[in-house]
C-alpha cells in the first residue's frame, strides 16, 4: 500500500513539473498582448527612424557633434515606440529639410506646419510644444511696434530655413525688408552693429541664445507676437516610417495633457544656461 502511494505521489510530481514547464516554454515563445501591440504598431521596412532638426534652436534642440539634445529630444523617445531605434543626422537646417523631402531623413521634430512643408512632410495631428516667435531689438534702438506694419522701413533678418506661420511668411516677402544669414549668432552680431533693425526668432530660442552669448548692446524682445502657432512632428511622406504618425499624435496629445511640454522646455532652458560652451 506505501509503495502504492509513493508511486503515485512520484508520478503526481512529475505530472505537475511538465505542467509548469510547457506553461513557462509557453510564456517564453508567445510575445505578451502589450508587445504584441507595440510590434503591430511598427511598419514593415521601418527598422530605424533617421530623425533630424534645426541643430541650433535651444531649449527646443541643439546639436552636440553628431547627436542632438533639448526638449524635442526627451520628448521625441517619450512618444516613439518602445524598442524603435532613434538614429540623428545632423545637417544645417536647410539640408535637413530637403533630405527629408528626398526621404533620406524620416522625421523632423519641432517644426511649423506651412504649405510648403506639408508637399513633403506628413504632420502629427497634435502639437510637441508651443512656440511664440517675436521681433528682437537692441534696446537702445528700440522703436514703437504694435503690429507687422510697424516693421516697414526698416530693415530685419532671420535665419535661413525659417518660417513664422499665421501669415507672416507672406507678409513680410510682400512688405518687408528682410534677409537671411546662416545662422542666430550671425543675426545678433547684425543686429549688435546695427546692420539690421530687428531680429525675427522664437522668443525662447533667442532668450536661451542670448544667455550664453552676451553683446556688447542689450538685447530686448517686442511685444506682441509675431505669431503664436505651434509647432509639430513631421514624417517624411517617403519614409516607410510615416504611419506611426497615428500612433505618435495620441502619446503626445497624452503628454500634452499633463503638461510634460512646457515642462521639458523650462528644463533644457535651464540646462543650456548652465552649460559650459567651449
Amino acid at each position: 500500500m506505501l509503495v502504492g502511494l509513493r508511486i503515485l505521489r512520484r508520478v503526481a510530481v512529475r505530472s505537475i513539473y511538465v505542467m509548469v514547464t510547457a506553461v513557462w516554454i509557453i510564456i517564453a515563445i508567445v510575445p505578451s498582448p502589450l508587445g504584441a501591440a507595440e510590434n503591430r504598431i511598427i511598419p514593415d521596412g521601418c527598422e530605424t527612424v533617421v530623425y533630424s532638426t534645426n541643430p541650433q534652436y535651444p531649449p527646443y534642440d541643439w546639436s552636440i557633434g553628431k547627436s542632438f539634445d533639448g526638449a524635442s529630444i526627451e520628448l521625441l523617445k517619450m512618444v516613439m515606440p518602445p524598442g524603435l531605434p532613434l538614429k540623428a543626422a545632423v545637417y544645417p537646417w536647410k539640408r535637413s529639410m530637403f533630405l527629408a523631402e528626398q526621404g533620406e531623413i524620416d522625421l523632423l521634430v519641432s517644426l511649423r506646419i506651412t504649405p510648403e512643408r506639408s508637399a513633403y512632410l506628413t504632420f502629427t495631428s497634435h502639437r510637441a510644444f508651443p512656440n511664440p516667435i517675436v521681433v528682437f531689438v537692441r534696446k537702445d534702438r528700440k522703436f514703437p511696434y504694435k503690429s507687422w506694419k510697424d516693421l516697414k522701413n526698416r530693415k530685419g533678418g532671420i535665419s535661413a530655413g525659417d518660417t513664422f506661420g499665421g501669415g507672416f511668411d507672406e507678409y513680410w516677402r510682400k512688405e518687408l525688408s528682410i534677409e537671411e544669414a546662416p545662422t542666430m549668432f550671425e543675426n545678433y552680431q547684425k543686429l549688435d552693429s546695427g546692420r539690421i533693425d530687428y531680429f525675427v526668432t522664437s522668443q525662447y530660442v533667442g532668450e536661451a541664445y542670448l544667455s550664453k552669448k552676451p553683446l556688447s548692446h542689450e538685447i530686448i524682445p517686442l511685444f506682441p507676437a509675431i505669431s503664436t502657432l505651434d509647432i509639430y512632428f513631421g514624417f517624411s511622406k517617403r519614409s516607410g516610417c510615416a504611419s506611426l504618425v497615428d500612433y505618435v499624435s495620441k502619446r503626445l496629445m497624452e503628454q500634452d495633457k499633463k503638461g510634460v511640454p512646457e515642462k521639458l522646455l523650462k528644463k533644457h532652458l535651464k540646462r543650456y544656461r548652465e552649460m559650459r560652451i567651449e
